[in-house]
């Protein structure tokens, strides 16, 4: 019987089909051109709001913000979105507009990370009652004329 169990348990790693597949894509031959951009130094910056009933009182008619995706701060359903979603939020817009201003030679940030915090009565991740901070931290670029051609 322990020589059945041990042929058994031989065979299993035999019989049970594992395969390997791998797939590349030929080379296209394009030669792509290199970008003129300056990669500056590192910079952070950190914004709150308190709330109150769900609204930040003391940021409900000021429109500085950025936005780590194309267009989303100009975008009501994206906001709505936001909302319903629990991710993003002003004050990670406010922390990224803050961190591109303390670098005015910079024309975009490069891989913004943010980190926000929420305290006080929540409701899905937003307060009710309470205050949420965010922060980013990100490398500032200099995007210059466009691409460059390639020295060959």
């Amino acid at each position: 019987m322990n020589k059945l169990a041990l042929a058994a348990v031989l065979a299993i790693p035999l019989l049970t089909g594992c395969s390997l597949k791998t797939r590349s894509i030929p080379d296209s031959g394009i030669v792509y051109a290199h970008a003129d951009y300056t990669v500056l130094g590192a910079t952070s910056a950190e914004a709150c709001g308190t709330y109150i009933l769900g609204i930040d009182w003391g940021h409900l008619f000021k429109d500085q913000q950025g936005s780590a995706t194309m267009g989303a701060s100009s975008n009501p359903l994206s906001a709505i979105m936001g909302l319903i979603s629990g991710g993003g939020g002003a004050e990670e817009g406010r922390a990224l507009y803050d961190a591109l201003a303390k670098m005015p030679e910079a024309t975009n940030l490069y891989a913004p990370r943010t980190e926000s915090k929420a305290s006080g009565l929540l409701l899905m991740g937003k307060p009710i009652f309470g205050k949420r901070c965010a922060k980013v931290e990100g490398r500032g670029v200099k995007i210059g004329a466009g691409p460059v051609p390639n020295a060959n």
